[in-house]
């Protein structure tokens, strides 16, 4: 009798367990409209910039309830995509459409009323782009084809007992060409958004309480990083470049990666820069030296097998001086095997475009 009482108590409170650890999320679509303003972060955006711009958010979100370390660690984040489109209300600007990739992140989700982030980075057109003569106030956009990337703090109130939510939400939003072609100052939004959200299907989440093993040990990356750039001088051309980075990290916990190193440069845009500061600025720059080395430290926010890299670096060795002797890299990382990984990242002087880098690396 003890026996099957203590295993009715087991089989109890296993069920109890189980469905405290259950809950019921939805996919849904959202509709916002926004309205903002383009900040002047340089003085060449003054005719650019005429007033204040306007647009709407699309964006259709679901939820992957499989118990991954991603999904558990990060409470089982909506994913999507969205589509945007901008009018900037310049007749030097245009208009500019893009679609994205995004994951929206809930911050209180405890709370009825959610306060949730949303990170999305996608491809975007724009109507208008910097022309010699027809369009040359246009500092911002030396390319209709661009990169850009919003980051969303919204807050969404429920109706109770309806599918339908109203929310509110202050929006970034950023567009360049990453200086595949100049002038490519590009464009900054803040914006205020008011829309709706509307549920679609259940789904179900069954959370499961895991701890998960972090090793804490040293580990050394070495990447080669390449791709095609353009000095901020209009009209210099296209140049191929190559990076190699050395790196040590250290993983602190499930979230966060910390990592310093050295990396040689070889720009060859330098030396075309060079000789037309030289000419125009009577400097005596070195002409045939495309070298560049630098130290930084950095950032890993891990996200299961993806990473979101941010590093400050300075120049140690820079015989032709570039906009600033302090660069940034913003990018994406992600886990092909154990030992290899592939980046795709932005680097930047000062947060003045330079280039976008792909790269290959290896840990050991």
């Amino acid at each position: 009798m003890k026996k099957h009482l203590l295993l009715f108590i087991t089989l109890f409170f296993s069920c109890y367990l189980f469905s405290q650890n259950s809950s019921i999320r939805y996919s849904n679509i959202q509709a916002e409209l926004f309205y903002g303003f383009l900040i002047e972060h340089d003085t060449s955006l003054d005719n650019a910039i005429q007033g204040n711009t306007y647009g709407f958010l699309a964006s259709w979100n679901t939820i992957e309830n499989k118990n991954t370390k991603f999904n558990q660690l990060f409470n089982y984040p909506e994913r999507g995509y969205s589509f945007s489109y901008q009018n900037f209300n310049s007749t030097v600007l245009g208009e500019a459409v893009a679609a994205y990739r995004h994951y929206t992140y809930n911050l209180t989700p405890s709370s009825k009323n959610h306060l949730k982030l949303t990170t999305a980075f996608g491809l975007a057109y724009a109507t208008k782009s910097y022309d010699a003569i027809d369009n040359n106030q246009n500092f911002a956009l030396g390319s209709k084809l661009l990169v850009s990337a919003y980051f969303k703090l919204q807050y969404i109130h429920f109706f109770k007992d309806r599918n339908l939510s109203l929310n509110s939400s202050l929006n970034i939003i950023h567009y360049s060409n990453s200086a595949l072609k100049n002038p490519n100052l590009g464009l900054n939004t803040v914006a205020f958004n008011i829309g709706f959200n509307y549920k679609l299907n259940e789904i179900e989440i069954t959370k499961k309480d895991t701890i998960f093993d972090i090793d804490k040990s040293l580990k050394y990356h070495v990447i080669l990083r390449g791709g095609v750039n353009e000095s901020k001088e209009i009209g210099s051309g296209l140049y191929p470049f190559f990076t190699v980075s050395f790196s040590v990290t250290k993983v602190l916990n499930n979230y966060s990666t910390i990592s310093g190193g050295a990396e040689y440069f070889n720009s060859p845009f330098i030396e075309d820069y060079s000789k037309y500061i030289n000419e125009t600025e009577h400097h005596e720059y070195p002409e045939n030296n495309p070298h560049r080395a630098g130290i930084f430290i950095g950032h890993e926010l891990t996200q299961n097998h993806f990473g979101f890299i941010s590093q400050i670096g300075l120049y140690v060795y820079q015989p032709v001086f570039y906009v600033s002797s302090i660069y940034e890299r913003f990018g994406f990382r992600y886990k092909l095997s154990k030992h290899l990984i592939a980046d795709v990242t932005l680097k930047a002087n000062l947060f003045r475009a330079e280039t976008l880098e792909f790269g290959l690396g290896y840990t050991f």
